[in-house]
């Protein structure tokens, strides 16, 4: 059986009293720290304004700066470090106040993994960049719009490799040899300036903020003097500053002068087309509402109720309504519907008050066109040219109508007159207000639904609605993605091209109303691809043809002189003829006659000759197996 031991030990041995009791403990055993996300690396609190470097420690851009400026190398490991290769983050914070991602809206923890982009310097999780930048291989801001590569890439936090952020190589209660700057005691002040400050007045002043000191210290000399020739002072300001030169001196690119660049239109790819004039369109606010011109109203309640402002001074009545193109099908077919009726009989039998019927009749169904490929169009702005891919084959109601619209100078001079940053803009209401129009069906039509057509993705157009089935004519851009309009607006086409002139339509400041403060208007449109029109061009080939295969049918009729000869072949055919062409006359008695066909004629005319007797068939006795060949 063996000898079992026995645990019932009168005593403690080493490794339990070391493990388990109050012996010494191994220190390289501690549970793992690390220094939060949120911490500068070289004063360990929580930063003001964030700044890092290429392999993803983040610092105070206040600490920072000063550090290199005077040291040149990198705080944490030593090497060569400059100015340029300094980071400036943009951390973005919830309703809560605390840091989050700007679109997953996943707040960051200790286990997030948490990226920055070099170029733009936004940070983001993880999640978003690898679902939404590299497995798509969109490698372009999702903010900003500006492209990167998958180096400018910097992890800040990776909870699979924990080591880049361990605090024991921070600790100043040991592993100090570990961090370049407490390794070489480098030290932002000397010994002879924290001297020099203790000896100061204003250091004895209690509870006031370092700020406040130096603000003091440079009262009434010649520092304060030149920051404020520079601008302002501070040492995030002085930072800021710093920085901005030494990369401006890196890239050795001139400062902008002029507008925003941001704002400018791209050069246009093509000339306006010109157009007939257009029609207004559906109020998606509010039915009930006046019209007013554009530009009118800073605040929502005030310009909703009419209310004038103080920069606006009184509103204005919109202008006359125009008017509504007609679809392309304007002689409108109906055909008798199989699987619909009126329901007269049914409202007859269960109210009192609709006459009586005893007999349903079909429904008459209108004729449309649904066709089976995209469409394709560009929309012209001020700011440049949006290129459109219409998913004509999935919501054909919703596409023709734009088509319509578009084609017949609907949305030509008007305004988007709503723009949510991080959302959508909405246009295609020429009062500029957002409540009026109708649709090429009339005032409304009914919504087309799809599973495969979400509000998923940059670009995507949706008809705006004020309810279920209130289709007009405004639509609106999606800026992002916005999930939970899913089913509930009509989504008809996305942007393939020119994604750079609607970032700078996101990027237009817009007032208290969401109304952009810089005027975004269409200009016109140019179509490339019309299934609609293709559609009727082949239904139009198609009925030519049927026509004259009709006429070939049907033969040339037969001249006089053609047929005088056939009197002779056929006497009660041409007397028929001759009948209706001379009236009456000794030819009309002749189509009593019975009509021979021409083998008749032959039979009589032949003279009789005796049929010579049929020959038998003789059998032909087969041997063997015989053919198989017909199996």
């Amino acid at each position: 059986m063996g000898k079992q031991k026995q645990k019932d030990r009168g005593y403690l041995t080493a490794t339990e009293w070391r493990t388990e009791g109050g012996g010494f403990k191994d220190k390289s055993h501690l549970p793992f720290k690390r220094l939060p996300f949120h911490c500068c690396a070289i004063t360990f609190t929580p930063f003001e304004d964030p700044a890092c470097t290429a392999d993803g420690t983040v610092y105070d851009i206040t600490n920072i700066v000063p550090y290199v400026q005077k040291f040149k190398k990198h705080p944490v490991s030593g090497e060569a470090l400059q100015l340029k290769d300094i980071v400036q983050l943009h951390f973005h914070k919830n309703a809560d106040n605390g840091y989050h991602d700007p679109i997953l809206h996943k707040v960051f923890t200790e286990s997030t993994h948490i990226v920055a982009i070099r170029t733009s310097g936004n940070v983001y999780a993880w999640e978003a960049v690898e679902e939404l930048n590299i497995k798509p291989r969109f490698m372009k801001d999702l903010l900003t719009d500006q492209s990167f590569t998958r180096k400018d890439i910097i992890h800040i936090q990776d909870p699979m490799n924990l080591e880049g952020r361990n605090l024991s190589k921070f600790d100043h209660g040991r592993n100090l040899s570990k961090f370049d700057h407490v390794k070489n005691d480098r030290q932002l002040v000397s010994a002879e300036e924290q001297a020099a400050q203790q000896a100061d007045p204003v250091n004895s002043l209690k509870h006031v903020s370092e700020d406040t000191k130096r603000v003091m210290a440079k009262l009434n000399s010649a520092d304060s003097a030149t920051a404020f020739e520079e601008g302002g002072g501070g040492a995030r300001a002085v930072a800021h500053r710093i920085l901005a030169e030494a990369k401006a001196v890196a890239s050795q690119k001139p400062k902008a002068e002029g507008p925003d660049p941001r704002l400018q239109p791209p050069e246009p790819a093509s000339k306006d087309a010109v157009f007939k004039p257009g029609a207004s369109t559906w109020n998606t606010d509010d039915p009930k509402q006046q019209h007013y011109a554009p530009g009118h109203g800073k605040k929502k309640k005030k310009w909703q109720q009419g209310e004038p402002e103080e920069e606006a001074g009184s509103l204005v009545p919109a202008g006359p309504k125009k008017e509504v193109p007609k679809p392309y099908m304007s002689d409108a077919k109906f055909v008798t519907s199989e699987f619909r009726t009126t329901g007269a009989a049914s409202r007859s039998f269960t109210s009192t008050a609709v006459n009586v019927v005893t007999r349903n009749e079909r429904q008459k169904v209108r004729v449309e066109r649904n066709p089976t490929k995209k469409g394709y169009m560009r929309l012209h702005t001020n700011l440049g040219d949006l290129n459109l891919e219409l998913h004509c084959d999935l919501a054909p109601r919703t596409c023709e109508n734009f088509f319509v619209l578009s084609e017949g100078g609907y949305y030509t001079n008007t305004i988007f007159h709503r723009s949510i940053k991080n959302f959508m803009i909405q246009g295609g209401d020429p009062t500029g207000t957002g409540t009026g129009g109708e649709s090429i069906y009339g005032p409304t039509f009914k919504d087309e639904l799809d599973s495969r057509l979400t509000h998923s993705g940059r670009g995507v157009m949706s008809m705006a609605n004020s309810g279920p089935a209130t289709n007009g004519s405004q639509f609106f851009i999606l800026y992002k993605s916005a999930r939970h309009l899913d089913y509930k607006h009509s989504v008809f086409g996305k942007v393939v091209g020119g994604f750079d002139v609607l970032t700078a339509m996101e990027r237009v400041s817009v007032n208290g109303d969401d109304r952009p403060e810089q005027e975004i208007k269409i200009t016109g449109a140019s179509v490339f691809v019309n299934p609609y029109k293709e559609m009727e061009e082949e239904e139009r080939k198609k009925a030519e043809a049927e026509r004259k295969q009709a006429e070939k049918e049907a033969g040339p009729l037969d001249t006089e002189e053609e047929g005088v000869g056939n009197w002779f072949s056929n006497p009660a055919g041409a007397s028929n003829t001759a009948s209706a062409v001379n009236g009456s006359g000794v030819g009309k008695y002749l189509s009593s006659l019975p009509k021979k066909s021409n083998t008749q004629l032959a039979t009589e005319s032949a003279p009789d000759i005796p049929a010579a007797p049929a020959v038998k068939k003789q059998k032909v006795k087969q041997t063997g197996y015989g053919n198989f060949d017909a199996w």
